[in-house]
Order: C-alpha cells, then sequence, then structure tokens
C-alpha cells in the first residue's frame, strides 16, 4: 500500500512540474497554485489529446465603448472566464455566452475555462481602430459589422438584426429577435395586455420620449451597447430615399436588399411581425424606429412591391436593425 502511495505522489509531483513548466495552468489561479484539477487536465491532454476548448471567434478587435458576445460552441456550459487587463476590457458569462465590454485602449487576453473538462481557450483582444471600422459589405463571419452606404448623414447601418435571445445567431438573414416599442426582451404574446408600457389598453400607454435611440428603452443599445442604437423615423427615411431597394431572396429568406450610392449594400429579411395570435404577415418586413408617433412609433414598412415607412402599434413584436449615427464608431 505505501508503494503504490509513494508511486501516485511520484506521479502527481512530475505531472505538477510538467503543468508548471510547459502549460502555464498556474494563470488560472491568481497566487500562481497548479490545483489537482489543473493537473487532471494535464494528463487528459497527455494520455488523450485533450483538443482545446473552441469558441465561435478566436480573436477580437473592437472600440473603447463597446461590446461583443461570442459564444462557446464544444464545452459543457460550467465555464470561467478571466481578463488579463480588466482596464482593457471586461469579460462576463451567461450560459455559453461570453459578453465583452471595452474600456479603453490596448491589448488584453481573456482566457476562458470549461470546469468539467479543464479545456480553456485564449482569446487576444485588442481594443482600439485607428479609424471607422465600417465596410461596404461583411469582411467576416464575426457579425455585427458597421456597413457605410454613402448615406448624407454619415449614419452606418448594422448588417444584421437584434437576437438578444441567440445573440450567436446574428446573421444578416436572420429574422433575431421580435421586441415590443420600447420593451427589451421577447415574448410568448404581444398584446397590450403583456406590454409593459401600458396599463393594459392602448388608452393607458407611457409616455417614452419623443425618441428613444440611446435610452433604457432602447434595445439596440441595451443589448449591444457602444453607439449601437436604434434607428430614427428620419434614417429610415433617409435609407429609403437614398438607396435602391429590390425584393431578393438570400440564402433563403426573402427580403429586400437596400444599396447605397457607393455599392454597399445591407439585407433587412422579410419576418413580418407578432401579435397575441402569434406571427402575422410573413411576407413582409417590419422594423422599429426609435421615434414615437401618439400610441404607436413609426417603422420601415415594406413587401414586394414597395418600401415605405408606416406607424405600428407599440405592442407588437417587430425586428430591430441597428444603426450607428453621424460622427459615432463602433464596431
Amino acid at each position: 500500500m505505501r508503494k503504490l502511495l509513494s508511486i501516485f505522489m511520484v506521479m502527481l509531483m512530475a505531472i505538477t512540474t510538467h503543468a508548471q513548466n510547459n502549460y502555464k495552468l498556474g494563470d488560472f489561479n491568481r497566487d500562481g497554485r497548479v490545483t489537482v484539477a489543473d493537473a487532471m487536465m494535464v494528463v487528459n491532454v497527455i494520455l488523450n489529446g485533450t483538443p482545446p476548448l473552441f469558441a465561435n471567434q478566436t480573436s477580437v478587435t473592437m472600440f473603447a465603448d463597446g461590446t461583443i458576445t461570442i459564444g462557446i460552441v464544444d464545452g459543457q456550459n460550467e465555464y470561467e472566464v478571466i481578463s488579463s487587463n480588466t482596464n482593457v476590457v471586461t469579460a462576463s458569462l451567461s450560459g455559453s455566452v461570453i459578453t465583452l465590454t471595452a474600456v479603453a485602449n490596448g491589448d488584453a487576453k481573456v482566457t476562458v475555462k470549461d470546469m468539467q473538462t479543464m479545456r480553456f481557450l485564449e482569446i487576444p483582444v485588442q481594443v482600439g481602430y485607428p479609424s471607422s471600422p465600417s465596410y461596404l459589405a461583411c469582411p467576416d463571419d464575426h457579425h455585427p459589422h458597421l456597413i457605410d452606404l454613402g448615406l448624407p448623414s454619415g449614419t452606418k447601418w448594422a448588417c444584421c438584426n437584434v437576437d438578444g435571445d441567440h445573440p450567436e445567431n446574428q446573421i444578416p438573414t436572420s429574422f433575431g429577435g421580435y421586441y415590443a416599442w420600447g420593451e427589451t426582451e421577447t415574448k410568448i404574446k404581444y398584446s397590450w395586455r403583456s406590454y409593459i408600457h401600458c396599463d393594459g389598453t392602448q388608452a393607458t400607454y407611457h409616455d417614452l420620449g419623443s425618441d428613444i435611440a440611446g435610452t433604457q428603452y432602447d434595445v439596440a443599445h441595451v443589448k449591444w451597447g457602444g453607439s449601437w442604437v436604434m434607428p430614427s423615423k428620419e434614417q429610415q427615411d433617409e435609407l429609403i430615399n437614398n438607396c435602391t431597394s429590390t425584393w431578393t431572396a438570400q440564402n433563403g429568406v426573402d427580403g429586400r436588399l437596400f444599396t447605397g450610392s457607393n455599392g454597399a449594400s445591407i439585407f433587412l429579411p422579410a419576418e413580418g411581425w407578432r401579435n397575441e395570435y402569434g406571427l402575422v404577415s410573413i411576407s413582409s418586413g417590419n422594423y422599429w424606429s426609435s421615434t414615437q408617433n401618439t400610441s404607436g412609433a413609426y417603422d420601415i414598412n415594406f413587401n414586394s412591391e414597395i418600401a415605405r415607412l408606416s406607424a405600428g402599434g407599440r405592442y407588437v413584436g417587430q425586428s430591430v436593425r441597428p444603426v450607428v449615427g453621424p460622427d459615432k464608431n463602433d464596431n
């Protein structure tokens, strides 16, 4: 028995030394200790060739007031996340989604550890762009991107819709989440009775102000942070009047492609809208603005024939396509 215990202790010491010298696993412990769990990870790596942890983004470049979400794609849903420099970027977890919030220009490394398998991933983060990171088309699959349509006001539009429930699925052809005007969470039924900014009826709606962009009622700003906001009525009107729009399909999804004078374009899926009975008018597109209109709010409404501004009842669930206004930058 003593002989077996001695052999085990020698093996554990060797593994711990190997961990300290080769894997730097003590980085996970602020006092530099290598834990038994860390040593067991080395056993897995040595004996089984355990692969690293994976996420849908392996490096990040962002602005100093921006946020970005990263999805862990193959872990066990029990993680630890640490930023090497919280003065540059902070990191938080919600399930398998990491939210990075940029604080100031600089470089940092965000380390994610799967607490069950002991696998880990290091994500380099660079905060601060030398110039506005806007594009004529998405440069990669790490959405959202800021698309410059050459609009007179300088407004730049996001390449995809807000999807607070599934941020990893924010892609140009996704409908995104359905939000009542001024609400920042999705729900099952959309009616005046379920609308949180009234007292049960249209006649008792709450006045949230003439424009909610950048406020606590702005789902684009709440979910994406930084300079992202819901577009105003004027910005939606500018989009319609300064771009050509064509009814088309992308990846099997119908919608309108808005193309600016500089050749850049954004695709707005025809997502319909939601009320208490479910999804309505799926052959049309309905996108909220930030501008109030009596008991309703302005929106972009389009179908295969026309794109125009309209006004909808604030309680209905519609999609939101964010913008960054003139002289504001974000990723």
